[in-house]
């Protein structure tokens, strides 16, 4: 791993172990038993993978503050005012619960569960099944789960924790090495991320080179550079649901950016015309 990504590991690896400790305390003071899952709650994974099943292409619209790379993305980041436009074209939201590098929480999860039905993916970096269980608690349908950092240990306890909580399991690889590995678990969700984050470069190639070695019956996302309906379209082979993250919080028109994403500008400047 580089550096800087070995820095939000670590960072990650405190945060973690002391959410935990509170955890613990407060289950030891805690006299009521703990809460029994709900039908719903362990449809949420199942209801992730439907969602991504669907139509000829699946937009999972992310919010996210910032990022290590470029900064704030969008200083007026208001969650109530971008939700009702994701709620519109979205099949998913992706949600970031990093708080130091970009800019998320588990409490801005927990508040979009409670203002939108569509199924959520919790992105971070995990690194503990414990995770999981926070994810379930602030609503989650899915948590991203990222072979670059784990050992293959800790990935099938992470992965099989993730199932156990009735949350999909979004596997994120980046190259042949990674794919090779994420499919010894025999996973619903394969997430190819075309950022190499050792290097931060972006190349689109990645989702043609390893979308043909998953298997048809896993749900492939493409994730990272899409930016416009030409990128989208050039993927569209190999990948019908997106990840689109940055390209929607830099833009001064999310309502516009979206429709053009999804194909749909051309459609409406034709109707104007009419």
């Amino acid at each position: 791993m580089t550096s800087q990504l070995t820095e939000i590991v670590e960072n990650k690896k405190a945060e973690v172990a002391l959410r935990k400790a509170v955890s613990m305390e407060e289950s030891k003071k805690a006299s009521t038993p703990a809460p029994v899952q709900t039908d719903e709650e362990a449809a949420r994974g199942a209801n992730f993978v439907a969602a991504l099943q669907k139509a000829d292409l699946n937009l999972i619209c992310e919010l996210k503050p910032k990022s290590p790379s470029a900064g704030v993305l969008k200083a007026d980041f208001n969650p109530a005012e971008i939700l009702p436009h994701y709620q519109k074209e979205a099949a998913a939201i992706s949600v970031l619960t990093d708080s130091k590098y970009f800019g998320g929480s588990l409490a801005l999860l927990a508040q979009v569960a409670e203002n939108t039905k569509l199924p959520l993916l919790c992105k971070d970096f995990i690194i503990d099944p414990f995770q999981c269980q926070e994810a379930v608690l602030a609503g989650a349908s899915a948590i991203l789960i990222m072979v670059k950092i784990l050992d293959d240990e800790s990935l099938s306890e992470c992965h099989t924790m993730a199932l156990s909580c009735g949350l999909a399991p979004v596997v994120e690889v980046q190259n042949e090495a990674e794919l090779e590995r994420a499919l010894k678990l025999d996973p619903k969700i394969i997430l190819i991320n075309n950022r190499n984050l050792d290097t931060f470069i972006m190349d689109m190639e990645t989702t043609a080179r390893l979308a043909p070695l998953i298997p048809d019956s896993v749900v492939k996302i493409s994730a990272s550079g899409y930016s416009a309906r030409a990128e989208i379209e050039a993927a569209l082979p190999y990948s019908h649901n997106f990840l689109i993250g940055s390209s929607l919080m830099t833009t001064g028109d999310i309502v516009s950016k979206l429709q053009e994403l999804k194909g749909k500008s051309g459609d409406m400047a034709q109707g104007k015309k009419a």
